[in-house]
């Protein structure tokens, strides 16, 4: 296998989760069949990164009706604050932005005088199927297709583009997409999550069928010269779950395949140590659960997203689980995929009698949903968290079983 971002040789070293269904595929019948995708993570002898081995195909991941995925927002003043500060653009420069994500920023362009913005919709990418996103647009950012948008709208000064870098099955067109709507000399601005932390505290739910790279600072700079880009510097903004990595890039000529730093080279085997880990953390979860059930009672789970299809069937507990509490109506009734669990209201947390409910959402929203469900708590239920960074995590110590 050919690493995603400087085609060299990825190491022998994998992490084989198995087999799984797309998570946002939530079924109505739990005996229904399911098609699976195939889920290894490699990493690149040269250039470091850690990638899928086989990235999943968009085709396959297109949900069955459109989901909005709600990326973390409060850096982004700092961060524009920053550009406006470091950078020289003013009233009439172009800032644009590649999809709905970049929506907020720009608004926060424009609230600092900024008068000429613009956003691709899914129709400059040739998508007619509404419930298409992210996932069809990463593949269709192509150098042929931007220009065609960049003509149209006007080439940026300033182009946003978050939390879709990770997406790509292709990252060399994608960036040389991207630089298609840059003028020559202009920036541009990527952000995506960290994986430092998921990696070294050995946390399995950061793997994602919809993500084909799992980047850190230092393999992050392999990305811009893929697009004839140079890196203006990487900021980390600091999230409990996955930091924020935000690059300012600047489009300084023809693209290139990048150089791996000394820091990118240093993290070669990091997948080797995450991989070794994980047997024994199945098996440790596993007694967990079951010390729990033996001991408290029957265990939920709160959360039918991505993260949570992961911790159930990365880790094999889906036995060990009444039911999904969620209280989107629109999952209400239908089943977790590769599980026969429900999907019921949080309501169901005290009616079924429930113990121990384990957060499989963002860390940043657990406290919310504790107050929320402040009942559950006042009748003796517990919250835990399947994360690892979380401060009420299962697997901490101060949380005995």
């Amino acid at each position: 296998m050919r690493c995603l971002i400087c085609e060299d040789k990825l190491l022998d070293d994998t992490l084989d989760v198995g087999e799984h269904p797309v998570s946002s595929f939530l079924r109505d019948d739990p005996t229904a069949p399911e098609a699976r995708v195939a889920l290894a993570l490699g990493q690149c002898g040269r250039c470091g990164v850690i990638q899928l081995r086989q990235p999943v195909s968009y085709e396959k991941l297109v949900p069955p009706a459109f989901i909005a995925a709600r990326e973390p927002e409060e850096h982004l003043d700092e961060v524009v604050e920053k550009i406006l500060e470091t950078f020289e653009l003013g009233p009439e420069s172009i800032v644009a932005g590649l999809t709905y994500k970049d929506d907020t920023t720009l608004e926060r362009f424009e609230r600092k005088g900024v008068k000429r913005t613009w956003r691709a919709h899914l129709s400059d990418f040739e998508i007619d199927n509404p419930a298409a996103n992210i996932e069809t647009v990463q593949i269709r950012t192509t150098p042929e297709r931007m220009a065609a948008v960049a003509a149209k709208y006007g080439q940026a000064d300033l182009l946003i583009v978050r939390h879709i870098s990770e997406h790509t099955e292709d990252p060399a067109a994608f960036m040389q997409g991207l630089a298609a709507l840059v003028k020559p000399g202009g920036l541009l601005m990527l952000e995506i999550p960290d994986c430092t932390k998921n990696l070294t505290l050995r946390d399995y739910c950061m793997i994602w069928e919809e993500h084909s790279l799992y980047l850190t600072p230092a393999t992050y700079e392999m990305l811009p010269p893929l697009g004839g880009f140079e890196s203006q510097y990487i900021d980390v903004h600091p999230l409990p779950f996955e930091n924020c990595l935000v690059q300012i890039a600047r489009k300084t000529g023809a693209p290139r395949t990048p150089t791996p730093s000394d820091a990118a080279a240093s993290e070669i085997g990091l997948l080797g140590d995450y991989a070794r880990g994980f047997a024994p953390a199945c098996a440790d979860l596993r007694r967990q659960l079951e010390s729990m059930r033996e001991k408290h009672g029957k265990i939920a789970l709160f959360g039918a997203g991505h993260l949570a299809c992961a911790f159930v069937n990365f880790m094999g507990v889906a036995d060990l689980i009444e039911f999904v509490a969620d209280d989107t109506p629109e999952k209400q009734g239908r089943y977790l995929p590769g599980s026969d669990l429900l999907i019921a209201p949080s309501s169901n947390l005290l009616t079924e009698g429930i113990a121990v409910c384990l957060l499989a959402l963002s860390i940043s929203n657990e406290d919310k949903v504790i107050a929320r469900n402040q009942a559950f708590v006042d009748a003796g239920g517990r919250f835990l968290s399947i994360f690892r960074a979380s401060t009420r995590s299962i697997f901490d110590a101060d949380y005995p079983t």
